[in-house]
């Protein structure tokens, strides 16, 4: 799954999460394959991001491996691993990118 600006957007990609206005209705469910009508309406719509199944364009920006994320948090914390608020923090963190693995 990955985020893109809809002008990156092509006909024949397949969205991941549903797109919604800035008050939350939905415009488009996940699931739907966009077509360049589609693009344009919600491009008229001031929808500026979008999310689309697998990850269909080099945005420059690496994707990193669960073990790699998990790594570098370890690192991050490393200094504070007597602190339980931080401590806490880091689960929450830790949580957070396993869902965001098994999303993928």
């Amino acid at each position: 799954m990955q985020k893109i600006p809809l002008k990156l957007a092509k006909a024949g990609m397949k969205l991941a999460k549903p797109v919604k206005n800035d008050r939350g209705m939905t415009l488009c469910g996940a699931g739907i394959e966009l077509t360049e009508e589609m693009i344009n309406r919600l491009s008229n719509m001031e929808v500026a991001r979008i999310t689309v199944e697998g990850h269909p364009i080099d945005t420059g920006e690496s994707v990193k491996s669960l073990s790699q994320l998990i790594d570098e948090l370890d690192v991050r914390f490393r200094h504070v691993e007597g602190d339980p608020l931080m401590m806490k923090i880091k689960g929450i963190l830790l949580e957070r990118f396993k869902q965001k693995a098994g999303e993928a």
